[in-house]
């Protein structure tokens, strides 16, 4: 493991009756393995005890690289190259074990699957816990409080892969919370929650934060909540701090978070957007009907149920020839549950689900994904191969096309989304994937291109095949620009006669690129609306 460690000690003096710091970056800098563009440079700053630091920026920012370096998952598991000093309750990092900094800080993902692997919620929530060797009734209060706090509550014996991706994020900052730690790092932890979801559990983590002295360091990219709750607002811009002040100060203007891609704050909320749990066909909009106009998804009184009693039933939909819906709902609603029905990953209980007039029920997988394409939450799931051109001609090949046919087709796919003459990606890759020599975007490693342009190489995978009809299933990139870049996409693609449906908590995005709103839970569709 390679690792430069701090020359010399940073000495902190200790003043009766004044506030401490507990988290001390003095002239940071990193820079993973193999690749020469740093992710920190010369950051310096201190956090105090009981202090809500929000840490925001664009992707690739240094916002993660930020969060990994506090609870020592670099340099202890990345290796690379460190240099300065990261202080934790007066201790180096560099001198801890990832083990020894657990019981200080805790720390939340940006993907809750990479930290939930245990049988059961409850497991999860008592796993750190039960590791500190405490008394059985000491975990128990502990995970009890924990899932209460978060909203799972009644959920203890459900298995965490049968969750909804925003019901695993609470069951991973569940899971941090137990272990009732000094310090709780969250990096965008509310990416996949709704907006009435990440208020709850913003205001738990604010009350831990005042009844307890918890210290939060949360990369994030909701404006509106960091206004709303965060102390103090760091703004990381190419691996380099470009303002660090306090909220109301950051966000009083719209140049300066624009300029470092973050959402401005009066681009967020908006009135398009349903109250939950509200029957509202309307929504202050105009009233339609589809029924007049050409269909090409029909869903008739679709019911779904999981082994473990998760009820999805009564939803009856009609999408017309060249929509742009946004779908938006609950967490745990059935969103994506949906849409595996519709792309036959999963099969109805009861209803039935018609793809231009074909019931579901009698075509294959691969008959289905030759009418409709399906982009999911996370694009790496869907990415396998070694090189951008294999990814898009996969499919392509196993429907014995010609070479000829097989290169064009990728070619227009490319181009569509923006990604087949790109002149700049190069500087976002690690050197060994390019070195001095020209390459071209089909050669290069799919999961080394950054997440907004994964997503894109998932559409053009999509759109090679000759789909009509994507759903996109909550593609929140990150930052504001990457978001707009994708769902600019999805409009392009619209405009070109597209069938457009993609599920979002994003009120912005659903108010500004959908014509149509469509609000869902688990009992059926309460509100649907043209804009």
């Amino acid at each position: 493991m390679l690792y430069i460690l701090p020359v010399c000690c940073f000495l902190i003096t200790i003043n009766t009756g004044t506030i401490l710091s507990i988290i001390k970056f003095e002239n940071v800098s990193y820079s993973y393995l193999q690749n020469d563009k740093p992710a920190l440079q010369n950051v310096t700053l201190s956090v105090m005890e009981g202090e809500f630091l929000a840490v925001m920026g664009e992707n690739t920012a240094g916002k993660t690289t930020f969060c990994k370096l506090i609870n020592g998952l670099i340099p202890h598991f990345t290796g690379g190259f460190l240099a300065g000093a990261v202080l934790v309750d007066n201790q180096d990092v560099a001198g801890m074990s990832v083990p020894e900094l657990a019981c200080t800080v805790g720390m939340v993902l940006d993907d809750p699957d990479a930290q939930l692997f245990t049988s059961s919620v409850r497991h999860e929530a008592a796993f750190g816990p039960e590791n500190l060797c405490l008394p059985v009734c000491e975990i128990k209060q502990r995970t009890k409080h924990a899932l209460f706090s978060v909203g799972l509550d009644g959920f203890e014996d459900r298995l965490p892969s049968t969750l909804s991706g925003g019901e695993k994020q609470r069951l991973s900052i569940a899971a941090a919370l137990a272990m009732k730690s000094k310090i709780l790092v969250l990096d965008e932890p509310l990416r996949r929650l709704d907006p009435q979801g990440a208020l709850e559990v913003m205001a738990v983590l604010k009350d831990l934060q005042i009844k307890h002295k918890l210290t939060i360091v949360m990369a994030e990219h909701s404006s509106a909540m960091m206004a709303k709750f965060a102390d103090r607002v760091c703004v990381l811009k190419n691996g380099r701090i470009t303002a660090l002040d306090n909220a109301k100060t950051i966000f009083v203007s719209r140049s300066l978070p624009e300029e470092n891609g973050i959402q401005p704050l009066n681009d967020e909320g908006n009135s398009a957007f349903f109250s939950y749990g509200e029957k509202n066909e309307q929504a202050g909009s105009k009233s339609f009907s589809v029924s007049s106009v050409p269909s090409v998804l029909d869903i008739v009184n679709f019911s779904f149920s999981y082994q473990n009693n998760v009820n999805i039933e009564n939803i009856n939909l009609k999408i017309a020839e060249n929509d742009f819906a946004a779908i938006m709902g609950r967490n745990g609603c059935g969103k994506t549950t949906l849409f595996k029905n519709i792309t036959g990953l999963l099969r109805p209980l009861a209803g039935d689900i018609f793809i231009r007039g074909k019931n579901t029920k009698e075509l294959s997988i691969s008959d289905i994904s030759k009418e409709i394409g399906y982009v999911m939450q996370n694009p790496d799931s869907q990415l396998f191969t070694n090189s951008v051109y294999k990814e898009v001609s996969f499919a392509l090949k196993n429907m014995r096309l010609s070479k000829r046919e097989i290169k064009q087709r990728v070619e227009d796919a490319l181009e569509t989304v923006g990604l087949y003459k790109r002149e700049t990606f190069l500087d976002t890759l690690p050197r060994q994937n390019h070195g001095d020599d020209e390459i071209s975007i089909m050669d290069v490693f799919p999961h080394a291109l950054n997440k907004a342009d994964r997503t894109k190489l998932v559409i053009a995978c999509v759109l090679a095949m000759g789909t009509k009809i994507i759903l996109f299933d909550e593609v929140d990139a990150g930052d504001y620009q990457d978001n707009l870049n994708i769902m600019n996409a999805a409009k392009a693609l619209h405009k070109k006669g597209y069938t457009i449906i993609f599920v979002t908590h994003n009120e912005y995005l659903a108010n500004n690129f959908a014509s149509r709103i469509i609000k869902m839970d688990r009992n059926g569709i309460i509100g649907d609306a043209y804009l």
